[in-house]
């Protein structure tokens, strides 16, 4: 269930761009509704991709041979304040313009403005007002401060060379108007083997984790406000992390540490025929059919520490980390484990 509340919550994201007027009125500044979109949407998809590379461990330890575990994980991260407005810059922009002297716009996850926008082409415009951010509508579900959940549900599994190999999995799955799946495969290899000072100390373990998460959404609205055809949204994200894991186990409890890289590319694009009717006295078009109107590109990287602590309760281990990071994170869970 927690799975499909989050694609709920995806859905209601989607579904915003082919049925919120202000968005009609947007796609008439032509390329610049992609330019000025991306802009917007970015702190959702960021905090998706930093998420996504959250809960492939909870210790630095690999399993023995043939060992496994289940592991379901609750990752939030947390949209810092910075990234809830944006700055409209003229240059980027070759038919919309800002009207008045504050160039300050909320994202999604900021809140109302009263700016408004105006579109020119060939002599003509037309003026709407500025998106406003979710601000006190955003979901319940993404708590405060202003998040992006991510459940994940994963299996470890010990090879030879104290080497785990870990999947993530969702088939594709449908839900109402939303497609989606996803796929991840990990790697945790155990580095204390290698270095003979280290195997003398033995309450400490050194790891390596190398992770790829891919995912795919496909939205197809029923009822779209917008007449058209074949009109969907497509989103995938790629997520991928580089750490080095140490591990203090004192038996009834383990503390990790982990240091690395993480990276990740989002697309999310807008297909089919949208035909609009910009009516008004300062319209320059009416019943214009604009083809696959947005194709838009996330990007993240940067360095990332996460600090946790595990309780160890036999097989079964409770675990809880603060990941500091652009987007900070937390995660909490539980894991089944058989060493």
């Amino acid at each position: 269930m927690k799975t499909f509340r989050t694609l709920i919550i995806l859905g209601f994201f989607l579904s915003f761009f082919p049925v919120n007027a202000q968005i009609e009125e947007i796609f008439s500044a032509r390329d610049d509704a992609q330019t000025y979109l991306n802009h917007y949407m970015s702190p959702v998809m960021d905090g998706l991709m930093y998420n996504l590379n959250n809960g492939w461990y909870t210790t630095g330890k690999t399993h023995s041979k043939w060992g496994f575990d289940l592991t379901i994980t609750a990752s939030i991260a947390m949209i810092p304040d910075e990234d809830k407005s944006f700055v409209f810059n003229a240059a980027e922009y070759n038919y919309l313009t800002l009207n008045g002297t504050n160039n300050i716009l909320p994202t999604v996850a900021g809140g109302e403005t009263l700016a408004t926008l105006t579109a020119t082409k060939d002599g003509e415009s037309i003026d709407f007002d500025a998106l406003n951010g979710l601000g006190e509508d955003w979901p319940k579900d993404f708590f405060i401060p202003v998040s992006v959940p991510t459940p994940m549900v994963q299996v470890g599994l010990g090879l030879p060379s104290k080497t785990d190999v870990k999947l993530r999995y969702v088939p594709n799955a449908t839900y109402k108007e939303l497609e989606y799946g996803l796929m991840g495969v990990g790697i945790q290899h155990d580095l204390t083997q290698h270095f003979k000072f280290l195997e003398s100390i033995p309450t400490f373990h050194l790891s390596a984790l190398a992770a790829f998460t891919n995912t795919r959404l496909n939205y197809t609205p029923t009822n779209s406000k917008v007449e058209g055809e074949n009109q969907h949204l497509e989103m995938g994200i790629n997520a991928y992390t580089l750490q080095l894991i140490g591990d203090i186990n004192l038996k009834l409890v383990n503390f990790y540490l982990g240091l690395g890289i993480t990276n990740g590319k989002t697309t999310l694009n807008a297909l089919g025929t949208y035909k609009f009717d910009f009516d008004g006295n300062n319209s320059y078009d009416t019943n214009e059919i604009i083809v696959d109107p947005l194709k838009m590109n996330f990007a993240i990287n940067g360095v990332r520490t996460t600090a946790g602590m595990r309780l160890n309760l036999g097989p079964v281990k409770l675990f809880a980390d603060y990941t500091l990071q652009k987007y900070p994170s937390v995660a909490a869970g539980l894991a089944l484990s058989v060493r």
